[in-house]
């Protein structure tokens, strides 16, 4: 039966949210950042105001998470989340388990707007229009006139029902078979450690763009191979606390929204992951055959059709009448389990790509950048994530070890080719 969610007082979780809240944890929080930071300093007043008008027009985000008898759900609260000053944490777990606070947490600092969300709530793409829409709504309040919020969200206008949708139900078709299973990747070996790091390099967005297109590649295939390839380096040099020949699977997980695919206005999860992979035992790869490697097995899996494989088995699980009947607590149990299968132990590490962001024209001059960064994951111990804004691309790389290695491996390639990165590190430790 077809529910009205945009009518109730309480949402389901749509599909991809519904492994999340078993496996939540300090040490795995499940949390990513999307800021932006303006060229004035920010007046909290004026954001206050901004987040009290701009909040309500996105009901799905206003809510609890709450347990119930088979499945988690979202409740309803027509509470404004509160301003929180920016801490050095880069991504700090929240207390959503306890139900008394927002899955996303709304922070400043000079002159940046950061929100943390959970991966409950939202995928990048409905972060980055809140973030957006927020910044935009605050620049309003201080006296810039905005007539366009492409590609943001009017807070004057109502939410439309399109943007409740679980759109991997909608799209979900009984007749495909799912994806094949992967075997467990290669795993950096040092012992996570309890503070998180960010490392950020900022270059050109041209000269990377023109590194790519000399391989022939994209920018991400481009990205993902470099990531491989600093990561089989790592691995053979000892870095990562072992000494035994480079064998193994090195995979990426890169995800890929599925809205390119699939028409959708949800402002919900809709994104789904490829995998591009080596066999470390097959032989040592260069960088050149790492690519061509990526290259062609990412072409193969950004298909409508090799995707929607892995819809076809997320929601046929979730349909499942002996799982659906299952007590939350034992499901907790099995989606922790299946959360390590299959989405933690095949992967070596991720890379996410918002892309290319644009702001409205009448704020543009205001915006100095926009950021994207990832919640730490103890398994992978590192991740990498990414956008370009203007003329620059940002590339972040979080990381729960002490190790730089794989970090200078990788700025060290670019920079060798020729192209200037300015790198920063943050920590919020140690």
């Amino acid at each position: 039966m077809q529910r009205d969610d945009h009518e109730k007082e309480w949402l389901t979780l749509d599909n991809a949210a519904r492994i999340y809240p078993a496996s939540i944890s300090e040490w795995s929080p499940d949390l990513y950042r999307v800021s932006v930071t303006l060229k004035a300093p920010i007046r909290v007043s004026a954001l206050e105001r901004a987040l009290q008008t701009v909040f309500p027009r996105f009901p799905y985000f206003q809510v609890h998470l709450r347990r119930g008898l088979f499945w988690y759900y979202l409740q309803r609260d027509d509470e404004i989340p509160a301003l929180h000053p920016m801490s050095d944490v880069p991504v700090s777990v929240m207390p959503m388990h306890r139900g008394i606070c927002h899955l996303l947490r709304v922070q400043a600092r000079e002159a940046t707007i950061a929100v943390d969300f959970s991966h409950v709530l939202t995928d990048g793409a409905g972060a980055l229009r809140f973030v957006g829409t927020l910044a935009t709504q605050y620049l309003r309040l201080r006296g810039v006139h905005v007539t366009r919020w492409e590609p943001f969200l009017d807070p004057e206008e109502p939410p439309s029902p399109d943007e409740y949708e679980d759109a991997y139900n909608r799209y979900f078709d009984r007749r495909l078979p799912g994806p094949p299973r992967l075997s467990p990747a290669y795993h950096l070996r040092e012992p996570a450690r309890s503070h998180s790091r960010v490392i950020t390099g900022r270059l050109p967005v041209s000269d990377a763009l023109d590194l790519a297109r000399s391989h022939g590649v994209s920018l991400t295939e481009y990205l993902v191979a470099l990531y491989m390839h600093s990561l089989a380096k790592v691995r053979a040099s000892g870095a990562d606390g072992q000494e035994r020949p480079p064998r193994g699977i090195l995979r990426i997980e890169v995800p890929v929204d599925m809205r390119r695919f699939y028409p959708s206005k949800t402002m919900r999860n809709f994104s789904l992951y490829v995998s591009p992979e080596i066999d470390l035992s097959l032989g040592t790869y260069s960088f050149d055959e790492i690519i061509e490697r990526v290259h062609h097995s990412m072409s193969m899996q950004v298909d409508r059709k090799e995707l929607s494989r892995q819809i076809a088995r997320n929601v046929r699980a979730a349909r499942n009448r002996f799982i659906r009947i299952m007590p939350l607590f034992l499901k907790d149990l099995l989606l922790s389990y299946v959360r390590e299968r299959i989405g933690e132990n095949p992967y070596s590490g991720v890379l996410t790509n918002l892309g290319r962001i644009t702001v409205p024209a009448e704020i543009d001059s205001h915006v100095e950048s926009v950021g994207v960064m990832l919640g730490p994951n103890p398994r992978m111990k590192k991740n990498c994530a990414l956008l370009s804004f203007r003329d620059d691309l940002y590339i972040n790389f979080g990381s729960v070890v002490e190790s730089r290695e794989l970090e200078r491996f990788f700025f060290s390639h670019i920079a060798q080719a020729g192209v200037q990165v300015i790198v920063v590190e943050r920590s919020s430790g140690p």
